[in-house]
């Protein structure tokens, strides 16, 4: 296990690498995991807590947990940049830490969930003529595993869906804006698209399993909803199935009251770490 490991230069560019045993020695597969927290808090360290965790490493696939900038000191898109730069840093790593670069997921809680949502959808974000060599490799990734993950950060989802403007203040705060009012601006509804995943879903997207710890009310959400639960509704996870569905990709769907069936979290890796994907960019 490696610990503390830079992967930039500011103090929240940090990792944690598990490696995985390989009896034979071979490249191992790699799950990119990214906290939780709204943004606003969280560490690297949660993932052991996972149940995924236990699956990667009874598995035999070597698993990466890294912290990213809080929005409180850099909003949008400092968290998501954070997410492509741990990605390519893997990549760029591959052959140390005995890793396949053909064969690497990313994973994330509620807003860790969002980031590698983002970055999976957006596909290999790398930069050929960057003096960096880190940019200059591959992003791509062979899937998305999301937990209780956000699919947009456009305040017109929740108005339209749930509790109308309770989530301003954290949605102003990711944007880096200092009053509600702002959020019409045309600059930030700008953003707003940017910043939401689901609207980078293309016939290429990579395959997906998202989950959520409740079950899927009734939407609208009463209003003495807590904030949690607006955040982490299982609509997130229905929208982005059927964006997905409509382009013809793999998507996994599960809640509580269609929770996840046994082996199934391992399934959905193995099927998706068939092909190599963005091995060969650098």
């Amino acid at each position: 296990m490696y610990t503390d490991i830079r992967y930039g230069k500011h103090e929240r560019h940090v990792l944690d690498v598990y490696l995985a045993d390989s009896a034979s020695g071979a490249a191992t597969p790699a799950v990119i995991f990214l906290h939780g927290g709204g943004y606003v808090n969280g560490d690297k360290s949660a993932v052991t807590s996972r149940g995924l965790f236990q699956v990667c490493m009874k598995a035999g696939i070597t698993v990466i947990s890294g912290n990213y900038r809080f929005i409180t000191t850099d909003p949008f898109p400092a968290p998501m940049q954070d997410g492509t730069r741990i990605i390519q840093f893997v990549r760029h790593m591959a052959e140390e830490w005995n890793i396949d670069p053909g064969r690497i997921a990313v994973s994330g809680s509620s807003a860790g969930a969002h980031i590698v949502l983002w970055n999976g959808m957006k596909g290999d974000l790398s930069n050929p003529a960057s003096d960096d060599p880190i940019e200059r490799v591959s992003s791509a990734v062979s899937a998305i595993l999301t937990f209780d993950g956000q699919v947009t950060k456009d305040q017109y989802f929740y108005k339209e869906h749930y509790l109308g403007d309770k989530l301003q203040p954290n949605i102003c705060l990711y944007y880096g804006i200092d009053h509600p009012d702002r959020l019409e601006d045309p600059d930030i509804r700008k953003l707003s698209y940017e910043a939401s995943a689901i609207h980078f879903v293309t016939p290429d997207a990579p395959p997906v399993f998202t989950w959520y710890n409740i079950d899927f009310g009734p939407v609208p959400i009463p209003a003495d909803t807590p904030i949690s639960q607006v955040i982490h509704h299982p609509l997130h996870g229905y929208t982005l199935k059927k964006v997905m569905d409509s382009y013809g990709r793999p998507c996994v769907f599960r809640h509580a009251g269609d929770p996840l069936r046994e082996g199934e979290l391992l399934q959905f890796l193995t099927e998706s770490f068939r092909e190599p994907v963005g091995a060969g960019s650098a």
